[in-house]
């Protein structure tokens, strides 16, 4: 790394904070008082921010000193609102960043399904709110390091939807951060501890805002039904906009992105289709929202029980996201 040597590096920069940098730290004011985030800085030009108190999902991406999330006006509130609220729709007053984990059990519009899995009479049926539950829980981190040698920061954590009578789900999040590229890999496992069959699925709410997303921005994917969306423009807010949400089957190549000619940056995501054989576009352009969602995804049954994750099993899931400046 810039033709150094680690020693040579260390000379210069005893604990190489002049390079990169992991911070645990605490949030003191605003909405998301009493949050943990972690915060993560590479010679790139990454930083992230890891909200550990909102399912380890990243708060904030950035790179360079430009956004290329989204932030709502929510503020990352601390705890997340109760996700059962207003019919289900209480997701709305917590959500906010760059990737939001939605599942374990559940993903999409509030929802019933049947509940007779768990063997509990009075459990009929499950309520799901919009988008699950998982986002909303505290995560444990495991280890958080930096990598030299292998050129990566390293994060581990995982998180647990649970109810008495109902799923025991746990989420195993490692988180990779290239040192020398302006990309990172999230690699999840999801295990249903418990010992009844439970729902299973997973989205993964990647959310682009200004100045990433704006009129000259298009979408990416060889062979994505919808790349075409923003040809003729559209990434414009308006007062009146109503959101768009267009769901097909994932492309071949599991390549989506965002990219914008006046900044001369894209992002990309890649996924493997066969696990998560579903992508959605959502297209929030409304004054003071102005968000562009791109959501790959596991597909729920026509009957929506959805995939069954008999105890004991194991789901895993990549999602590469990678920056491609001109």
């Amino acid at each position: 790394m810039h033709g150094l040597s680690e020693t040579d590096l260390r000379r210069r920069s005893l604990h190489l904070r002049a390079l990169a940098d992991i911070r645990l730290v605490e949030v003191i004011e605003g909405e998301g008082a009493g949050g943990r985030l972690l915060e993560l800085r590479t010679p790139a030009g990454l930083a992230l921010d890891l909200a550990l108190d909102r399912g380890g999902d990243i708060l904030r991406l950035a790179w360079k000193g430009t956004e290329l999330g989204w932030h709502s006006a929510t503020g990352a509130p601390q705890p997340w609102p109760s996700l059962d609220g207003e019919e289900g729709l209480g997701f709305l007053r917590g959500f906010d960043g760059f990737l939001v984990t939605c599942g374990l059990d559940h993903h999409g519009p509030a929802a019933e399904t049947p509940a007779d899995h768990f063997n509990y009479p009075l459990r009929r049926r499950n309520h799901h709110p919009l988008h699950g539950r998982i986002m909303a829980s505290r995560a444990e981190l495991l280890a958080r390091r930096i990598d030299w040698q292998a050129g990566v920061i390293r994060v581990a954590l995982r998180c647990q939807q649970a109810s008495v009578f109902g799923e025991v789900l746990e989420l195993s999040r490692q988180l990779s951060v290239s040192l020398e590229a302006p990309e990172l890999t999230i690699e999840d496992e999801v295990q249903n501890l418990g010992f009844r069959p439970v729902r299973h699925g997973l989205l993964y709410h990647v959310n682009l805002g200004y100045p990433l997303l704006d009129a000259g921005s298009r979408l990416m994917g060889e062979g994505w039904e919808l790349a075409d969306r923003l040809d003729r423009g559209g990434a414009v807010p308006s007062d009146d906009h109503v959101e768009e949400v267009d769901v097909v089957p994932s492309p071949a190549a599991g390549q989506i992105g965002l990219r914008n000619p006046d900044l001369g940056l894209g992002l990309m995501l890649d996924f493997d289709p066969a696990h998560l054989p579903k992508t959605a576009l959502w297209r929030a352009f409304q004054s003071g929202t102005f968000a562009l969602g791109l959501e790959p995804q596991t597909e729920f049954g026509t009957d929506g029980a959805g995939d069954m994750l008999a105890a004991g099993d194991r789901r895993s899931y990549r999602l590469g996201i990678r920056l491609q400046p001109d």
